[in-house]
């Protein structure tokens, strides 16, 4: 009898099963599937969530010394570039000089995102020249000492005049101007926890008068620290602002 072509009585030498080495390719690929999933869930959705602040800098006060401010929100695009977790953009106006000056907060649960935001070249990308920049030291009412950076921008071929920026970081609890705190490697790893302790704020002030800049510095820095954590976590803010019906905050989130 002739044995049907394309087929063999023999049976495989060893007992060997051809399906099995496609068999742990597809076993390996729905377990690459199945961690990725796991990775995704756990490390990559927490991040592109916003890291939020106990107490949310929109109660950041609108009187303040002399100054009353006025919110001045940014737009979607300027919001997408600076990519921020939380932000505040306020015009104030001085009550006895009349004196104007924008008071600019953002903050970033990723400080390493911070990196590149600051005046020396966003105001220089969008036309200005820098005619010059100093560190200053201001003393604050309570006594402490704001390090700060203060730069002095003009635009060429216009009559608008000069334009002073004042800013400053605080990072973890800690002011500093100087950008390169946050600048290393270990400021790059992702913040999966979304802890609010962890972070870098800038505090840009600008007008066109210096005394207005560092006089809005001085007047706000105090409560800029309280609405931020500090070095241990806390936020002091959250023992006095209350919400709109007049609860504190506090005791409203342990409610909630």
């Amino acid at each position: 009898m002739t044995a049907a072509i394309g087929t063999s009585s023999k049976p495989i030498p060893g007992g060997r099963r051809p399906w099995l080495p496609w068999f742990l390719v597809v076993l390996s690929i729905l377990a690459g599937a199945i961690l990725y999933r796991s990775i995704t869930l756990h490390v990559l959705t927490p991040l592109s969530k916003k890291v939020e602040l106990p107490v949310p800098l929109s109660f950041f006060p609108f009187a303040v010394g002399g100054w009353t401010g006025v919110d001045s929100p940014l737009t979607p695009e300027v919001e997408r570039i600076a990519d921020n977790d939380a932000y505040l953009n306020r015009i104030y106006t001085n009550s006895r000089s009349g004196e104007v000056a924008n008071m600019y907060i953002a903050y970033s649960g990723r400080p390493r995102t911070m990196v590149g935001h600051r005046p020396q070249i966003c105001y220089v990308n969008a036309g200005w020249v820098c005619d010059e920049t100093a560190p200053q030291i201001l003393t604050l009412p309570d006594g402490r000492s704001l390090a700060c950076l203060v730069h002095r921008f003009h635009k060429a071929n216009t009559t608008f005049g000069e334009v002073f920026v004042l800013n400053y970081y605080v990072l973890n609890g800690v002011i500093t101007n100087d950008e390169d705190r946050f600048a290393g490697v270990s400021w790059r790893l992702p913040n999966i926890d979304g802890n609010p302790a962890r972070y870098v704020a800038q505090i840009q002030i600008s007008s066109r008068s210096e005394a207005s800049v560092k006089g809005l510095a001085i007047e706000t820095a105090g409560h800029v620290l309280d609405f931020l954590p500090d070095e241990k976590g806390s936020v002091k803010a959250a023992e006095y602002v209350t919400t709109e019906f007049g609860e504190a905050l506090s005791n409203d989130e342990e409610s909630s």
